[in-house]
Parts: C-alpha cells; sequence; structure tokens
C-alpha cells in the first residue's frame, strides 16, 4: 500500500489521540497484510477482515483510533490451504507463527509477523519506518456442533485445559493435586501425555484436535472456538460468509463476509454505536518491544525523554523594552534628586546632575537608534528632553555668580522648579513613547498550516491589543527514519492563510529580540519518533530567549478521566503528548478544560513522581482551547485572557 506522509503524524480522530507510532504499526501491519492479500488473490484463498478491522472498513474504511492491530479471519479449510502455500510463497522476513509450525507459539490464533525488532533501513523503509515486531493475527472459523450438549461437552474440555495452562505458568509439574486435574483430563479426552516431554505443546496439539472436531458436519452456525467458550453469543450463520465482496479501506479495499452486519451484531452487538474497548491492559502491543531494542541497539536506538528537575527552572531574561523602561524610570529618579538640589539651593549640584542625565539620555537615545532606526518616535521626544535638561542648566548656570546661593531669591527658586515641569512632562511623554515604540511582544512559533487553527483566535484578538506585536514566524519541521534519522525537511510558511504578516524565521535573532511570549504548539522536542521541528526551536533551547514560554496544545480530545476504565488507552496514550519536554519547559500550558488538568496531573504523577505533578499544578491552566468554544466564543476569551495575564504582565 502507499501512504501519503501525512497519514503517519500524529492525530486526534473521534476525541481520541493517535500518536505517530500507532500510525506506523498500522502502516506496517498492512503492509503485511498486502502480501496476504497478494499470495490468497494468486490462489483463490478467501479471507476476511475481522474484529476492530472489519468494524473499521464498514464504518469509515479507516482503523478504529483505539486500535491497535490488524484481524482478519479464515475458514478452516482455507486456513489449511494457506498454510501449505505460504512455505514457498512468504516474503523471507515474515513467518507464520502457529501451534502447529512453532514451539514456542502458545496462542490460539495464527500471525503472520516480522521475526524480531530491527533497525536495519532495508526493512524500515519497507514495512513504514515501524521498528517493532509488526503482524497480522489471523482467527480461524471452525463449525459448532448442532447439537448443544456436544458444545457443552467441548467448553468443559477447553476450559479444563485452559485450567491446566494456567497452572502449568507456576511450574507445577510435580504438584500432586496438579498431576490429579491432569488424570482426570486425560480420562474426559482419553488420551495419555508423555511427562517426559514438554507437557505444553502436547496440550496444545490436543486442544487443536478439540477445535476442528465437529467440522465438515453440516453445521449452520461458525465460531472462532476459543473465543465462542468465553462468549456464547459470538457465533456467526454459515451464510454470512457465501459470498464476499472489497469495500475501501484507506487507498487500498479489503475482503469482508457480503453478510458483515451478523458477524458484527455477533461480536460487538450494536456496532454503530461506538465503544471505546475498557481497559488499556497490553495495549499498545508494541510496548513490549521497546525495552528489547533499548538493549539490542542501545545508543544507537533513539532515547526516550527522562524528567530532570533542571527542566522546571529557566534563566532570567530582560529584553530591550525592559531596559528601556528601567531607564525612563532611572531617569524619573534622576528626576527626584534634582528637586531635592532645586529645593535646597544646592546648584553645583544640580549642573553635575544635570550633565549626567543629558548624557544618560543621549546614549539611550543612540541606543534606541541603532536597535529601531532614525526616525523613530522615541529618539524625538529624547531630544525634546535633553533640550528642556539643557534649558535648565543655563537657567541655574545664571546663579553661578552668586557668592552665596542660599541668598537665591524664592521667586527664581519657583521659574527653576517651573522649568522641571517642563522636564517632567517631557519624561512622561518619553514613557509613553518607548512603550509605544517598543510593544510588549508576543511570537508564535506553529510549524504547520493545519495547526495553526490553534493559535489563530488568539493571534486574531491580541493584534487587536495596541500594546502587543505579534509576530507569527512559521518553523521548518522534519520526518523521521524508523532510527531517528532526519529525512525531508517542510516549510509551510507559503501556505498559511492570507491577511497575516508572516516572518522568515530566517531573518528573526532570538537572542537579540528576547521576546516577552513565545507560544509553541509542538511540545514533543526530538521525542516524537515520527517528526520533529528543527532543533534550533527546541521548547528548552526556546525559554533561553523568553521572560514567558507558553505551550498551547493544537489539539483537543475528548475528556479523559484516569479512574474510569474505558478512557484506559486514551490516559494510555497521554503519555505522548504529556510527558515530553515541552510541558516541562514551558512556563504555562493552557488545556482545554480544568477535568483534563487533572488527566494532565495524573499523568505527570505517574511519570515524575507526586512533587513533580504538585510543581506543575502551577504551570498548567484548564482555561480552554481555542478549537473549543460556545456561541459567545467564550472558549476563545478565557485563552486570551489567560495569555494577557500570564504572558504580558509586569
Amino acid at each position: 500500500m502507499k501512504f501519503e506522509r501525512e497519514f503517519f503524524y500524529d492525530e486526534v480522530k473521534d476525541g481520541f489521540y493517535i500518536p505517530g507510532i500507532m500510525k506506523r504499526a498500522w502502516g506496517a501491519g498492512l503492509t503485511i497484510l498486502s502480501e496476504v492479500d497478494r499470495i490468497c488473490n494468486q490462489y483463490d484463498i478467501p479471507y476476511y477482515a475481522d474484529g476492530g478491522t472489519l468494524l473499521g472498513a464498514v464504518r469509515n474504511g479507516q482503523f478504529i483510533p483505539w486500535d491497535d492491530d490488524i484481524d482478519i479471519m479464515m475458514l478452516r479449510k482455507d486456513y489449511n490451504k494457506f498454510k501449505e502455500i505460504l512455505k514457498d510463497e512468504l516474503a523471507k522476513e515474515l513467518s507464520l507463527y502457529t501451534l502447529e509450525t512453532q514451539d514456542n507459539h502458545y496462542s490460539f490464533f495464527a500471525t503472520i509477523s516480522t521475526h524480531d525488532v530491527d533497525v536495519h533501513s532495508g526493512l524500515l523503509r519497507k514495512y513504514q519506518e515501524y521498528p517493532f515486531i509488526a503482524s497480522v493475527d489471523i482467527f480461524v472459523i471452525d463449525e459448532l456442533s448442532k447439537k448443544p450438549e456436544e458444545e457443552q461437552r467441548r467448553k468443559r474440555v477447553l476450559m479444563g485445559f485452559l485450567a491446566i495452562l494456567n497452572r502449568l505458568k507456576k511450574k507445577p509439574e510435580k504438584n500432586e493435586i496438579f498431576q490429579e486435574e491432569l488424570k482426570k483430563l486425560e480420562n474426559l479426552i482419553s488420551v495419555h501425555f508423555d511427562r517426559d516431554l514438554p507437557l505444553e505443546r502436547q496440550l496444545y496439539k490436543e486442544i487443536e484436535r478439540e477445535l476442528i472436531q465437529y467440522n465438515g458436519k453440516d453445521s449452520e452456525r461458525l465460531a472462532c472456538i476459543p473465543w465462542y467458550i468465553l462468549h456464547e453469543d459470538c457465533s456467526y450463520p454459515k451464510t454470512a460468509f457465501d459470498k464476499r465482496k472489497r469495500i475501501p479501506f484507506y487507498t487500498a479495499s479489503l475482503p469482508v463476509p457480503e453478510g458483515y452486519d451478523a458477524v458484527l451484531r455477533a461480536e460487538y452487538g450494536d456496532y454503530h454505536r461506538k465503544v471505546r474497548a475498557g481497559g488499556a491492559h497490553n495495549y499498545p502491543y508494541f510496548k513490549k518491544f521497546n525495552t528489547m531494542l533499548q538493549k539490542e541497539f542501545k545508543d544507537r536506538w533513539m532515547p526516550e525523554y527522562s524528567f530532570s528537575e533542571e527542566d522546571l527552572q529557566r534563566p532570567e531574561i530582560q529584553n530591550f523594552r525592559d531596559l528601556a523602561m528601567l531607564t525612563v524610570e532611572a531617569f524619573y529618579s534622576a528626576q527626584t534628586e534634582l528637586m531635592d538640589a532645586i529645593e535646597n539651593r544646592e546648584f553645583p549640584r544640580c549642573l553635575s546632575k544635570l550633565a549626567t542625565m543629558q548624557e544618560e539620555a543621549i546614549t539611550f537615545g543612540n541606543a534606541i537608534e541603532q536597535k529601531k532606526g532614525e526616525g523613530t518616535k522615541s529618539v524625538s521626544l529624547i531630544e525634546e528632553y535633553c533640550e528642556a535638561l539643557f534649558e535648565l542648566y543655563q537657567s541655574i548656570s545664571e546663579q553661578g555668580g552668586r557668592a552665596d546661593f542660599s541668598k537665591v531669591p524664592a521667586l527664581e527658586v519657583k521659574a527653576l522648579k517651573k522649568e522641571m515641569k517642563n522636564i517632567l512632562t517631557c519624561l512622561e511623554n518619553l514613557r509613553a513613547g518607548v512603550q509605544k515604540d517598543f510593544k510588549k511582544q508576543v511570537v508564535f512559533l506553529p510549524h504547520s498550516e493545519k495547526h495553526f487553527a490553534s493559535l489563530r483566535p488568539l493571534v486574531d484578538a491580541l493584534l487587536e491589543e495596541e500594546e502587543v506585536e505579534c509576530k507569527i514566524i512559521p518553523i521548518p519541521y522534519y520526518d523521521k527514519c524508523g532510527d531517528g534519522r532526519l529525512k525531508e525537511i517542510h516549510y509551510e510558511g507559503e501556505d498559511f492563510p492570507k491577511g497575516y504578516e508572516i516572518v522568515d524565521y530566517n531573518c528573526y535573532d532570538f537572542s537579540i529580540e528576547l521576546p516577552d511570549c513565545i507560544v509553541i504548539n509542538s511540545p514533543y522536542d526530538e521525542f516524537n519518533p515520527v517528526w520533529t521541528v528543527d532543533s534550533a526551536f527546541y521548547s528548552r533551547e526556546m525559554k533561553k530567549y523568553t521572560k514567558k514560554l507558553v505551550y498551547i496544545p493544537w489539539f483537543v480530545t475528548d475528556e479523559i478521566d484516569p479512574k474510569n476504565e474505558e478512557d484506559g488507552k486514551a490516559f494510555t496514550n497521554m503519555e505522548y503528548y504529556v510527558t515530553v519536554p515541552g510541558l516541562f519547559h514551558s512556563d504555562l500550558t493552557i488545556v482545554q478544560s480544568e477535568g483534563m488538568k487533572k488527566a494532565y496531573l495524573a499523568k505527570i504523577k505517574e511519570f515524575a513522581g507526586k512533587d513533580v505533578a504538585k510543581k506543575m499544578e502551577k504551570k498548567i491552566s484548564g482555561a480552554g482551547s481555542c478549537l473549543l468554544r460556545d456561541k459567545e466564543g467564550q472558549g476563545i476569551k478565557e485563552v486570551v485572557e489567560c495569555v494577557k495575564a500570564f504572558s504580558l504582565k509586569k
């Protein structure tokens, strides 16, 4: 199958977050399925989508968002033919694992899978950059007996086998009670097990005989027997498999029973109602392979993010605006000192102070010109301020011939104070001019036009604020190979909505600008296995160049309750967007609700401990999302107010 590159990116579907690595698992599974499909078509062997794969295909031609594998089913006679043909037809990197063929396969269903975890480039390319073991599960369908009592007997036998197999995990071969139960099972099925040979393999082979016991006896119903003994409602009318058809599945198609409605109703009941399979359990299945990769490939394998207390620390940042305003405030302090000197008729001190004040003002004006260029309003205001200082200097100098400054007439002192008021007016104008020339700067760093939607309403609101300067700087991002190496670079700045001034990331120097606030919506840094923004824009780098780093997720999900079993998979997947660097480096993260804030903190506690979760509680806000709003646009208003209150306050 061919996939568009966007297929593999993280996304939210039906309110459920699907990480990119899951997309690669799907892609690898579909690649194996295409091999199965090729062989079955060549040799005219019927097979059918099953389970979640069938359900997703019927609903909308895609995977169910919370499914993590591919299931197909075959009738026993077709499966037997398929097994024989595979010996010569299956790609060399794949194997069929069954009870009959592998000593280390102990499952009731067969699996076609890659042999091992692998980071070799050839197989990574073929299997969609997926480094773990990829597989397709095959459920074999057998006939049910027409006689209920025979099925009850088969159920007792198979449950007996399961009980023995469960006890075998504790290695109780010498236990007398275990041996007695094993003897009862032997009597029930009239078989003797060789105690000198591995018992587990013998048990599975006898189970296989039980599964096919009623095949070929004109049954009216079919079932995957191991599943049926646990779920007696899960059987299908034989007529459902009389014909098959193909239905769309992504860019290809899947074969399904023409009577798929009966199959799905048997498996799911009201299958049109979307219900997430409860509990995380072994989801996602590939997590168990991660330790294997870490152990086998060590430093050649991608690292996992580990929290450090340093991630919560941040440097103190002062930008030019801060320094400019501090300089103006210093001029006010000097003004107060000057007034005090005039009140006390300390005119030599006044002259010295005025000279210093003028030098500092000229230096300040030069700095502003260097930063903003000529013609800046605040520079002309500094010139007016300097002129007022000079006029006062001249007026005081006229008193220089007096032997005793204490005898300067009060009327002349009053005139000097009036000139001081003129200087104060110049200072007030200068303060307003500096605030206008140097607005608080908020920089947005979206990487894709699609994800800009989560920021756009906030950008629009801040563009209307007179004291705020917004800069939209789309940043480049890369696709990644399965072993972590970078692939193609992408830049979508030209695709952003018209009407916005887009700043070229190559033309903005963060180390000089030091914006008041940087807003990101990619928190992963290098720890997303499928894609990454350019490393220069990782959260750990950005926090070095701003007073406030704010993270706003590019998505919203359904609400997640960590204590609700049905939310188990959704809570598991939170590790892909919560336990990532951007969340910990940011000074503020704005999530969609107070309920989701609690879910975030629960995941953080699970990941980094109670103390870290307590610290992060102050850094996460449940103000809302620009993607969620009521009729009055309240969701957007709350996000805007949250950003303004936090990032633009003094």
